[in-house]
């Protein structure tokens, strides 16, 4: 059962940088470098100093965490970033075309409490990569604020959150700015205690799903042990125990989650052959096109197809593309490789990829793994050409899958899935110190 609470935020100062799309970002681990320089060159306070710090030469191990740092307190020095006056929640809309029709999602950020897990259950269902988790915790250590929210979802069947979000927009103040791909992103300040009160009532009861942001939960989470270490016993009221987060409707996720395909890089690219003869008693293989830039075309019987047990793997070692899908002994193979894995999870192709192509019958399971998000980004990667053994485009999961493999306490590979249309870092920035 999530506790949320209302968080005295800061937020950008409009009469100092103008637009807010000029400052905004998205999440740190979808900006690449192109991205990252594009987001430099367009304002001088905006966010990506704080969440993607680039690298300059003679930089030390810690040097773009500590210039992030000094950004963060510059900008509240100078009153590029304000307090608010009060504890708010926000409500947040973001509204875009899906094939011709607009598309409006709304949800709520906030702080959610996430220190007594034993009854505040927030069920997560990706593993996290350690370095990761401590590289976002040394930054949130010296900024001492949640940058980014994390994302959760929670069931509202009888639209009773649904409708109090929608009379709080109406009488609020909308703040709005539109990022690079035109999605609009909103959000109305609420400080009511009223409202507030009637919104904790109705997430209180429900479960949360993390739809997004696995390592800076975990990230918070060490912080607020590393905090109660230097600063003694926190207060139970105490900011670190609150996590920023976008609480979602789950019953508004369709389409919520889109894949990430990984390219594999190792010592030895593989062949369609090589590939065929390896996992062929486990997988029916049709070789389908060739080239980097057929990726496209092999990925349509995939994104047509409604179910799991398909992935469409090139092959760098010929560049051809091969449409793979799992055979019962495929299943019964992965079953005996995870004995105390579910049904469900065996089901998905991501972790039939991970533990029974990659691991078991390729045996590159050492290999560096890049992950994409987009067809294009895969084109972009593999046709480097540099060193790639295999990609794999992997079908989307849904949410409901997700969900009960997170309440089955069962794990996805990390950087498997993510958000489509995330929320951008900037709108609004959670201390973690009181004030």
């Amino acid at each position: 059962m999530p506790e949320i609470s209302a968080i005295r935020a800061l937020r950008y100062n409009l009469g100092h940088v103008g637009n807010l799309s000029d400052v905004v970002a998205p999440p740190a681990d979808a900006i690449s470098p192109a991205m990252q320089d594009q987001l430099y060159k367009r304002h001088p306070a905006g966010c990506v100093r704080l969440i993607a710090n680039r690298a300059e030469p003679g930089d030390g191990a810690d040097s773009r965490d500590e210039r992030a740092a000094r950004f963060w307190r510059r900008w509240q020095n100078e009153g590029v970033l304000q307090d608010e006056a009060a504890p708010e929640v926000y409500i947040y809309q973001h509204t875009y075309l899906d094939q011709g029709q607009s598309v409006t999602r709304r949800g709520i950020l906030c702080g959610v409490r996430f220190d007594s897990p034993e009854d505040r259950r927030l069920y997560t269902a990706l593993e996290t990569t350690d370095a990761v988790v401590e590289a976002r915790f040394e930054l949130m250590r010296r900024c001492a604020a949640n940058l980014t929210p994390i994302v959760g979802l929670c069931s509202d069947p009888e639209d009773r959150l649904l409708q109090l979000v929608e009379g709080a927009i109406q009488e609020g103040l909308e703040i709005t700015c539109v990022d690079d791909v035109g999605v609009r992103h909103s959000i109305w300040p609420v400080s009511d205690d009223r409202t507030i009160g009637s919104i904790q009532e109705l997430v209180g009861p429900a479960p949360m799903l993390v739809a997004a942001g696995e390592d800076p939960l975990l990230a918070s989470r060490k912080y607020r042990m590393w905090l109660n270490d230097y600063e003694g016993p926190l207060a139970s009221d105490h900011p670190a125990n609150f996590v920023l987060t976008l609480l979602l409707r789950m019953e508004d996720s369709e389409d919520l989650l889109a894949s990430t395909h990984p390219v594999f890089r190792g010592p030895t690219p593989l062949t369609s052959e090589d590939l065929v003869a390896r996992i062929g008693e486990c997988f029916t293989c049709n070789t389908i096109v060739e080239g980097p830039d057929s990726a496209e075309v092999a990925w349509k019987p995939i994104a047509a197809s409604d179910h799991q047990g398909r992935l469409a793997i090139y092959c760098g070692g010929d560049r051809r593309w091969v449409l793979c899908e799992i055979k019962e002994p495929g299943i019964d193979r992965l079953r005996e490789l995870c004995p105390q894995a579910s049904d469900e999870w065996c089901e998905l192709s991501i972790n039939q990829l991970h533990h029974l192509v990659v691991a078991d019958l390729l045996q590159i399971a050492d290999a560096t793994v890049e992950p994409c998000r987009t067809i294009d980004d895969v084109v972009a990667t593999i046709g480097e050409d540099q060193g790639c053994c295999i990609a794999a485009l992997v079908p989307p999961i849904e949410v409901d899958a997700m969900e009960t493999i997170a309440v089955q306490e069962e794990r996805l590979p990390a950087n498997t899935f993510h958000m489509t249309h995330e929320p951008l870092s900037g709108l609004i920035f959670n201390p973690l110190q009181r004030r």
